[in-house]
């Protein structure tokens, strides 16, 4: 700003105000231009015109936004002017600048944490006397936006509870809502306070205005609540009713936010006399309240417990939703402290079942479910169409609250029984995706009704019988829902096992997935298992064998206390207390999620596995999918090697679930299966080699590893010639003998699984064959890896590399020169590679099997750190008479453990090789010598 251009107070005028907002939004002006603006407008504050100071201080909060640096400085001169105000003869333009001075400010402190302390300069009383000065308006926000300015609440109680006479309603509305917000914070709870706080929001429940009158209704149940807490245990029921009764007295107002106000507050005061709750039940004066008065100090005459007479009533009846909704929500707050709850108000809520209004439907079901789980709902069979129609409501939340209740509930006869069956079955039919929470519904339902199972298993084994010869009848959901009913009862009452046929539990176990998916809230997958295997053996034994159920209910219930409280981690039982880690709460509360999601996986694993053995196979390779789906959205405290070893245990665990159809039949298979069992044996004997080697800090998960290579051997030594058989059991007794060896180092038990594959291999000494029907025994005995013997390890790492060739690719190709060796540059990185692992560099040609492996020395990846890069020159000979060739290029690491060694290679590895990385192409191009 130039000193020609120069601004001076006494020429002051709106459009010299606009040009100096022009300046202030360019973000072309110069500092000194700005901060001569900034002189001009503070000079102006001192000014008594209240035109010219709206506008400076509107400028002065546009500076503070384009300039920021300038907002302290801002703050300090704005506020040295309130206090001036202040000290100066106070009068109405005085009080609309010291409110926009307080509104600026505040936006400031609010921009600036550094101005928040500076603030409280201005006091409680200098806030009364802004407040007190100002017009109407501006007298409406400071209230409104009170505890913006860190005012005291005994101040801002007396101002509020002042302003609630104020002649204006929308100020006697924000002082009560102000009221209400003291009380929420709980800063002021003197008796004489809170008593007059009452009673004149009793007052106001009279006022001509209906937001009044509202408002009026919220503070009478606050305020009311916090006076019942004062009272003395003989003086609180009293209180109690009198506050009731209180908003009884208005539960008819014309308004309707009134009367939604009021059936809220219900909810809010939550409990009143017996005979007061029963009586707004009914519009007939009871004889328990007839001519009875409440003499107390919070009203100003007696009362009559008849003024509650009907109050629900006419909520349920209001022709406005929105009240129909609120008296339902805070009736159903009412009779959960009702001791005795008659059938009329049942009888109520299910004529709400029908209301126009989805969202008075819902919590109508809402406060049915309530009732049925404290165990006082007994659903007659003029209630029943109510709640039938609930289960197929077009609503989805409706649909599974009606579920809930059903699950809940218990029928006095067969009759009705059934006709909740149909009803459920009718529902799974219109809306087919609920399926997984109809299943539960009827297991629940099933177990409630026990002493109807003859009946209700007469009613659907005839369907069974029929489906059992049709696939496609056996599939449909009709079905699988008679089978869940059918199979529930037997938790509830284990001696009616014997009344369901076998078939039944056995076409469960084809349904295993969805039935479990159903269950979840109940039991895990392989509980159910349990309690499928232990029941189709119950069943079939005449009741004979019951004592050879107990494990399964035993497990159920240690299953249902794991699922309803904290998630438990599965310790296996064989490791000592002593070496157990002890962690933080923080890390222990981690290690529970993420043993809760492995657990859940390896339950679907087993399962899978179990399906496999069963001949179904697409179901096992369904479920194994899901569990590569789960682990790639595990949790996140699982850790990157515990996640990569349970993918590569789940992708073994497909491949064994391909080779187990082999072994079904006839031991002989045709020429075409047995190389496709060859094939599959050999990337499943890869895959156990690739983990044994690629994984670091291995503890029981050893164990797992180890059990699945000798279930390998003894899958070959029962498919496969003799000729293969000698290096096979060499390989078998080893396995055996290093596992063993491994749980007398960890103290642990050797499985089942190991000690009579171990038993078989003493009886036939180093030379003889296992007879193929102790093979096969062996093979069925394997048991997929549970949960209970899983634990992660601490430092489990998962052992890879990459490799890449700098600048080659297909136009970029090596340069070499025929018949001379080629170097190939290529740039490692190894990741979590032990320091006496011996690595090797394969190449090989592409057009056919020659290879050639270079030895990666130990001196070019030393050190303790877990990431390890360098580049290394490979020299290959294998260099043909070609212009253009390509070679293939990877990173393998010697598996020391494998007894079998090739003897007849003179340079290379002389183990099996795990491959670390994906092979890379490297192309080669000929250039002419000169």
């Amino acid at each position: 700003m130039e000193k020609d251009d120069s601004i001076s107070a006494e020429s002051i005028s709106l459009q010299t105000l606009s040009s100096i907002r022009s300046l202030i939004i360019n973000a072309d002006t110069s500092d000194s231009v700005i901060s001569s603006v900034f002189k001009f407008l503070t000079g102006l504050l001192s000014r008594d015109d209240p035109a010219i100071l709206h506008h400076v201080l509107k400028l002065l909060s546009d500076l503070s936004i384009w300039r920021n640096e300038l907002a302290t400085q801002i703050f300090d001169s704005v506020l040295s002017n309130l206090l001036r105000l202040q000290n100066s003869a106070a009068d109405a333009s005085h009080g609309r600048v010291a409110v926009e001075s307080l509104a600026l400010l505040a936006s400031l402190s609010e921009t600036n944490p550094g101005n928040a302390t500076a603030i409280s300069k201005i006091d409680g009383e200098g806030f009364a006397s802004i407040c007190l000065g100002a017009p109407i308006s501006f007298r409406l926000w400071l209230l409104r936006n009170a505890e913006r300015f860190h005012v005291p609440s005994s101040v801002l109680f007396t101002l509020f509870l002042g302003f609630t006479k104020d002649p204006y309603p929308y100020i006697r509305k924000v002082a009560l809502n102000g009221l209400i917000h003291i009380c929420k914070a709980g800063d002021f709870d003197h008796a004489h306070a809170v008593q007059g706080c009452y009673t004149r929001a009793v007052e106001l429940l009279g006022d001509a205005e209906d937001s009044v009158r509202s408002s009026a209704v919220h503070a009478v149940s606050m305020w009311g609540k916090v006076l019942i807490a004062s009272k003395v245990e003989t003086k609180r029921r009293e209180c109690t009713d009198a506050v009731f009764l209180q908003l009884c007295s208005i539960v008819r107002d014309m308004s309707v936010d009134v009367r939604v106000e009021v059936f809220k507050a219900f909810g809010i005061i939550g409990t009143a006399s017996e005979s007061i709750i029963l009586q707004t039940l009914s519009k007939k004066v009871l004889g328990a309240g007839k001519g009875k008065k409440l003499q107390s100090q919070h009203l100003k005459e007696p009362a009559d417990v008849s003024a509650a007479a009907g109050v629900f009533i006419h909520g349920f009846e209001d022709e406005f939703y929105e009240v129909r909704e609120a008296a339902v929500d805070s009736f159903h707050s009412l009779s959960v402290n009702s001791v005795e709850f008659p059938d009329e108000a049942v009888n109520l809520l299910m004529d709400m079942l029908y209301d126009d209004y989805m969202v008075v439907r819902l919590k109508a079901l809402e406060a049915l479910h309530h009732i049925a789980d404290l165990g006082n709902l007994k659903i007659q069979e003029t209630y029943l169409p109510a709640c039938l129609d609930a289960l197929v409501d077009t609503s989805e939340n409706i649909r599974l609250t009606a579920r809930n209740i059903l699950k809940l509930v218990k029928m006095p006869d067969v009759k009705l029984v059934n006709k909740c069956v149909d009803g459920i079955l009718k529902s799974l039919e219109m809306y087919p995706q609920d399926e997984p929470f109809i299943l539960s519904a009827l297991f629940h339902f099933g177990q409630n009704h026990t002493k109807f199972l003859v009946s209700m298993v007469k009613r659907f084994c005839e369907k069974l019988e029929t489906a059992s010869g049709n696939k496609s009848e056996f599939n449909s959901r009709q079905v699988s829902a008679s089978l869940m009913l059918i199979i529930s009862a037997p938790l509830a009452d284990k001696q009616s096992i014997t009344s369901i046929p076998p078939l039944a539990f056995s076409y469960s176990l084809a349904l295993l997935g969805k039935f479990s998916c159903g269950l979840d809230d109940m039991m895990d997958q392989d509980t159910f298992l349990a309690y499928l295997s232990h029941c189709a053996v119950l069943s079939a034994s005449s009741g004979t064998e019951f004592n050879k159920g107990d494990m399964f209910f035993h497990a159920y219930r240690h299953s249902n206390e794991d699922i309803s409280g904290n998630p438990i981690v599965l310790q296996s039982k064989d490791i000592p207390a002593a070496s157990k880690h002890m962690a933080s709460k923080a890390e222990v509360e981690n290690g529970n999620e993420a043993m809760k999601s492995v657990n859940h996986i390896l339950l679907k694993v087993k399962a899978a596995w179990l399906l496999s053995q069963s001949g179904c196979s697409k179901d096992a390779f369904r479920a194994l999918r899901s569990c590569k789906q789960e682990l790639q959205t595990a949790n996140s405290s699982i850790s990157n090697g515990a996640l990569e070893f349970m993918c590569q245990y789940v992708h073994l665990i497909k491949l064994l679930s391909q080779v187990w159809p082999h072994f079904e039949y006839s031991r002989h298979t045709s020429t075409c299966k047995s190389v496709e069992l060859e094939l599959l044996m050999e990337e499943v004997e890869i895959k156990l080699m690739e983990i044994r080697c690629r994984f670091t800090g291995l503890s029981t998960e050893v164990s797992l590893v180890m059990e699945l290579i000798i279930l390998g051997c003894l899958l070959r030594l029962y498919k496969f010639e003799s000729c293969c058989r000698l290096s096979c059991k060499k390989k078998l007794a080893s396995t055996v003998s290093q596992l063993e060896l491994h749980h007398e180092q960890q103290c642990t038990k050797p499985s089942e699984f190991l000690t009579e594959t171990k038993k078989s291999l003493q009886e036939v000494g180093s030379y003889g064959d296992i007879n193929c029907c102790r093979l096969l025994d062996l093979i069925r005995k394997y048991n997929c890896f549970s949960p209970e013997q899983f634990t992660f390890s601490g430092d489990l790492q998962c052992v890879s590399a990459e490799l890449e060739v700098p600048g080659n690719g297909p136009y970029s190709p090596i340069a070499f020169v025929a018949g001379l060796p080629v170097a190939i540059p290529s740039e490692i990185m190894l990741l979590n590679v032990p320091k006496d692992t011996r690595l090797w560099l394969r190449i090989s040609r592409t057009d056919d099997e020659t290879c050639q492996f270079v030895y990666l020395g130990q001196n070019l990846y030393k050190g303790d750190e877990r990431e390890k890069r360098f580049m290394f020159s490979a020299v290959s000979y294998m260099t043909p008479r070609a212009l253009v060739f390509t070679l293939r290029v990877s990173i393998g690491m010697e598996c020391l453990f494998e007894d079998i060694c090739d003897g007849g290679r003179r340079y290379g590895p002389k183990h099996p090789v795990a491959y670390l990385c994906k092979e890379r192409e490297v192309h080669i191009s000929s250039v002419s010598r000169t």
